[in-house]
């Protein structure tokens, strides 16, 4: 049974803006704070505030938020968009303001202020930044523990639904793909950025052929946008037997998907978060990201550069750095041989 903290009494509450304005990941990373919102506020209007149409798709159907709303805005600077701002605020003012606005870990300090000048929030909570705890979601559920005692790390989720489960299964059948007989290996090559280099899609590929050769029995499926899938199809890996559906599947289709698989091997992005939140075995390549941005899970396996340098300069890669190293620092033996033992123990 939750333990509510008893900060605010729950008949004080009413309305609750809780705000999450990062990525996917970053959303996920919340939902900690949601479930605990839901248990010690019951009966009040929760709206959530994105800035990600995918964070907006995939909590959708969750119950402990009763709206989901987006505002394009960026959660590390002042807001990108500040004519949209302005006029979110201004509407949700005129309908009333809110009890409690709810402000997840990384945010522009200035941002709880802002909103609740021109959104008319009573009050506000906001979540600790890393160093303070070790990761962003050590920072978020050390939020949500103000609200219910019983919160803690493995209260991630992502909600799945029949209808995702549904899609997800359809797709898989047209290309073969049984989904109660097939193992399933989720591979998400993510998004090149600029500060963010991302582990060569040509070394996914010989991970693949290696976990093969080592008579791996199961499917290999792709999963990401379009313009991953676009990317996959130049390293060729499609002879190999493994099946690009990256933009073929919705992002709560996706995560059904993960859910059923029985490893994720990911890049850095979203998608590992979604493989955390759902508990599916989790090998993830991140070169240059600080140890606070892990995704969830208690079988997730996170890899990174040894390079002194890569930890330090991630988001804002320094420009004088062409190369990347941290990239090549990672060797494909040593992914293979995390997936290959996270596979040998099922």
């Amino acid at each position: 049974m939750a333990k509510p903290n008893g900060l605010i009494p729950p008949n004080h509450v009413n309305r609750i803006l809780a705000v999450a304005v990062g990525g996917l990941g970053d959303s996920i990373l919340f939902s900690p704070v949601l479930k605990a919102l839901r248990s010690q506020f019951p009966h009040a209007q929760i709206e959530l505030l994105l800035a990600s149409r995918l964070a907006q798709s995939a909590y959708a159907s969750a119950s402990e938020v009763n709206q989901t709303k987006v505002v394009h805005l960026n959660h590390s600077v002042l807001p990108t968009n500040i004519a949209e701002l302005l006029h979110f605020g201004l509407r949700s003012r005129v309908s009333g303001g809110f009890d409690l606005g709810v402000f997840a870990t990384g945010l522009n300090p200035k941002l709880p202020i802002l909103l609740k000048m021109i959104a008319g929030i009573s009050r506000t909570e906001c979540a600790p930044n890393p160093p303070t705890y070790f990761t962003d979601l050590a920072c978020n559920v050390a939020l949500a523990r103000r609200f219910d005692d019983d919160i803690n790390e493995s209260d991630v989720f992502l909600p799945l639904t029949e209808e995702s489960r549904v899609e997800a299964k359809e797709v898989l059948g047209r290309y073969g793909v049984s989904w109660d007989e097939d193992r399933i290996v989720a591979v998400c090559p993510s998004t090149d950025l600029w500060h963010r280099p991302r582990w060569e899609l040509t070394k996914l590929k010989k991970v693949v052929m290696l976990l093969l050769r080592a008579g791996f029995e199961g499917k290999f499926v792709v999963i990401g946008d379009a313009k991953e899938a676009k990317e996959w199809e130049h390293v060729g890996a499609e002879g190999m037997g493994v099946i690009n559906l990256a933009g073929r599947l919705s992002i709560s289709a996706s995560a059904s998907l993960l859910r059923k698989s029985c490893l994720a091997l990911c890049n850095d992005g979203g998608l590992m978060h979604v493989a955390g939140a759902v508990a599916c075995q989790l090998v993830v390549i991140m070169p240059n990201a600080p140890l606070s941005y892990h995704p969830p899970g208690e079988n997730t396996t996170v890899i990174h550069s040894r390079l002194s340098c890569s930890i330090a300069c991630y988001p804002r890669r320094p420009k004088k750095c062409k190369t990347a190293e941290c990239r090549g620092d990672i060797a494909v033996e040593e992914v293979f041989r995390e997936c290959a033992h996270k596979l040998s123990a099922l």
